[in-house]
């Protein structure tokens, strides 16, 4: 596994920029994902063990970020 943290991850999905930044802690990655421009971020853990592929954790990570997405409780879109 790697240690410390991993390049950020920017991503489109369904019209919105999301970018992730990676964090290793003691029992979990840690993912902040947030909307571009938001001052706030999702917070995802990913706990060490199965599940990634030992040739590409970033990948892995990235994949389960990506599916995570639309479940996540994002803010309501406002109009000014």
């Amino acid at each position: 596994m790697e240690s410390g943290t991993l390049e950020p991850h920017t991503f489109d999905q369904d019209g919105v920029t999301y970018e992730v930044r990676f964090a290793r802690g003691p029992e979990a990655w840690i993912a902040r994902i947030r909307q571009a421009g938001a001052a706030t971020a999702q917070i995802v853990a990913f706990p060490h063990g199965h599940g990634y592929d030992a040739a590409d954790v970033r990948g892995s990570l990235i994949a389960g970020c990506e599916a995570a997405v639309p479940n996540l409780p994002w803010p309501a879109a406002t109009r000014h």
